[in-house]
């Protein structure tokens, strides 16, 4: 009696794709290396070997024998997996240029690609009830702000060694942009984020409170972050236009007093506490004021004070541009 194959490879030879199963070990390999590419990568997953033993043993049929639904699977598995591979390949690269290139390892920052600065374009259009044209010009001013780009950038060189070592000094402002553009079309009085870490978000903000005082609308940032180091890339002029409370951000939120335009949630991440800092603000909160989740990509919690507090709720997916991760998102509770 002739053994039961243990082994199954599948390949692709046209766009380079290799399936390798092996039901002794019950690992499962995809080797993609595309043709006239300088790139290629092996990935080795662990599954059921009694799986890839029914596998192996399809595979091992005789034509004449092997059922029809076996036969049509096992053709298409190396056709299936060359879009998924070269997806995964271009993220393995963007994730080894990164590697090399930054020295970020937190708060990641890049660029929107121009479809999704689009589509956050209308996104602020319908929160805030402004034409799409006028948010899409208040996304642009940030790259076009000479002053500001060179600000960040001498601001990372400045800091001490320890610091400059896990920062970028090229401006990114990722869905921050979104920020920005909301305070350029609400003209706050009041903007309070809580979760300052660098400042990316704090100078940002600033920078959008600068332009709007320019035009004849006062406003003011309020910070709040525990580590005392937080905000290092607000500095003047920026932080003429806001401060930065050094404590736990609840305790910070339940001293003040007045009346929240843009409140942005960006402190801990954990559903509890982002859920308690909306309860703190919700009595400060007026008809107008838009309170902004940065962790609506993880949990309800701002969909769910938005449907409690009679709030609409809009949430934006970013892409970013050139980049391995993913990329979060911002929610959006308004009237």
């Amino acid at each position: 009696m002739t053994a039961t194959p243990q082994i199954l490879d599948l390949s692709d030879r046209t766009n380079g794709v290799n399936v390798r199963m092996d039901a002794e070990t019950g690992e499962m390999t995809l080797k993609y290396a595309p043709p006239h590419e300088p790139f290629s990568f092996t990935a080795t997953l662990q599954t059921d070997p009694a799986a890839l033993k029914t596998v192996c043993a399809g595979g091992a049929m005789l034509e004449a024998a092997r059922p029809a639904a076996m036969t049509k699977r096992l053709q298409q598995i190396p056709a299936r997996a060359v879009w998924p591979a070269n997806a995964v390949g271009q993220r393995i690269r963007l994730f080894l240029e990164w590697l090399v290139t930054s020295k970020e390892n937190t708060n990641y920052t890049y660029d929107l690609t121009p479809l999704n600065l689009t589509y956050l374009a209308s996104t602020i259009s319908v929160v805030t009830a402004r034409p799409t044209a006028e948010i899409e010009s208040y996304l642009t001013e940030p790259t076009a702000d000479s002053e500001l780009t060179q600000h960040y950038t001498d601001s990372i060189s400045a800091l001490r060694p320890d610091l400059a070592a896990v920062a970028d000094p090229i401006a990114r402002w990722s869905r921050r942009v979104g920020w920005y553009a909301l305070v350029r079309a609400v003209k706050p009085r009041v903007v309070v984020e809580t979760g300052v870490d660098k400042g990316h978000g704090a100078l940002l903000l600033c920078a959008a409170l600068r332009r709007n005082a320019a035009e004849g609308h006062q406003g003011r940032y309020i910070g709040t972050d525990i580590n005392p180091a937080a905000g290092y890339l607000m500095r003047p002029p920026y932080n003429d236009h806001g401060r930065i409370m050094i404590g736990d951000s609840i305790e910070s939120l339940r001293t003040l007093k007045e009346p929240i335009d843009i409140f942005i949630n960006d402190s801990d991440h954990s559903a509890d506490y982002e859920h308690a800092e909306y309860q703190t603000i919700a009595p400060l909160l007026r008809t107008g004021s838009v309170v902004i989740g940065d962790n609506a990509h993880v949990t309800d919690k701002l969909a769910r004070f938005a449907a409690e507090t009679g709030r609409r709720f809009l949430y934006f997916s970013e892409a970013p541009r050139e980049h391995w991760y993913a990329g979060a998102g911002i929610g959006f509770a308004f009237t």
